[in-house]
């Protein structure tokens, strides 16, 4: 048996109204985004509020404290890929339960704050979803294209990769909207994503009605994606990407390479299949066959 908890801040506004839940501290070592969040927290003034806000300021507190990448150290499961969870189940599983029984349910919405970890380069993008429901999809539609990212892409609520098991695609299969947001990486936390993960969730309070105003496009009009293309290698070495995030790629053109440990001699070539702009690199020294070499957006 292993104990921990899970820090929650709830602000009630002096008005009734709809509840926003934000999720923060799901992965170990996103830095920019737990900070992001934890801002959004101590910003919250119940006088300006009409509603709720439920924040969680560290899902994963083992993996946040064990500087664990991707999975809780105590398990070695992916919090972000056991959502609901379940009561009888491991940590992480029991973690992700806890807070959809006593965060997400009672919720009108729920934004998920994440980024790249240690050996990942993120941009500015959203990952949210759709189920099938027309009113559902396009009121969490709405939702992602007002809180002013870059780039929006929908995936498949119901779908094996990016949607069962995850945070916000669970959401949207309960009925709310859900969405998660990815900015910065590499184990930093810059203040430029710190403050686009800030600002896109105050833009949530506006748009809900939340919080009197209208949201703010800080990154200009958000654009929706027709898809993302996922980047994997089939050899194992040193990796030396080719490119950073925001870059725009025709079809064809070299992402990264894969050396021998020798650091010289050449294994693969990744290329990518369609034009699109960087979402997601790589930034570790080597990775393995099969790994996660990065991700574009194609518009």
């Amino acid at each position: 048996d292993h104990e921990t908890f899970i820090p929650l801040g709830i602000v009630e506004g002096k008005e009734p109204g709809p509840t926003l839940a934000v999720l923060g501290g799901v992965h170990g070592s996103e830095y920019s985004a737990h900070e992001g969040a934890a801002r959004f927290w101590a910003s919250l003034d119940p006088e300006e509020l009409s509603g709720k806000v439920f924040v969680v300021l560290a899902a994963d507190v083992e993996a946040m404290c064990g500087h664990s990448l991707y999975i809780n150290p105590v398990d070695d499961k992916n919090l972000n890929r056991v959502w609901p969870g379940k009561a009888d189940g491991t940590l992480t599983e029991v973690i992700a339960y806890t807070i959809t029984e006593e965060v997400v349910k009672k919720a009108d919405a729920v934004i998920d704050c994440h980024g790249g970890e240690f050996d990942e380069s993120i941009s500015l993008f959203i990952i949210t979803h759709s189920v099938g429901d027309e009113e559902l999809d396009q009121r969490n539609l709405d939702l992602a294209m007002a809180l002013g990212m870059p780039f929006v892409e929908v995936t498949d609520a119901y779908g094996a990769f990016l949607g069962t098991g995850t945070g916000s695609g669970e959401a949207m299969k309960g009925g709310r909207p859900g969405i998660t947001l990815e900015a910065g990486g590499r184990g930093l936390e810059e203040e430029f994503y710190v403050s686009a993960t800030y600002n896109s969730l105050q833009n949530a309070l506006y748009h809900m009605g939340i919080k009197e105003g209208e949201p703010v496009l800080w990154a200009g009009k958000p654009v929706k994606l027709d898809h993302g293309v996922i980047l994997k290698t089939t050899k194992g070495g040193i990796y030396r990407p080719a490119v950073e995030v925001f870059q725009w790629m025709e079809a064809g053109d070299l992402f990264a390479r894969v050396m021998d440990l020798d650091g010289v001699t050449v294994l693969e070539e990744i290329r990518v299949p369609e034009a699109g702009t960087v979402l997601d690199v790589i930034s570790a020294r080597a990775i393995r066959a099969g790994g996660f070499a990065g991700k574009i957006g194609v518009i």
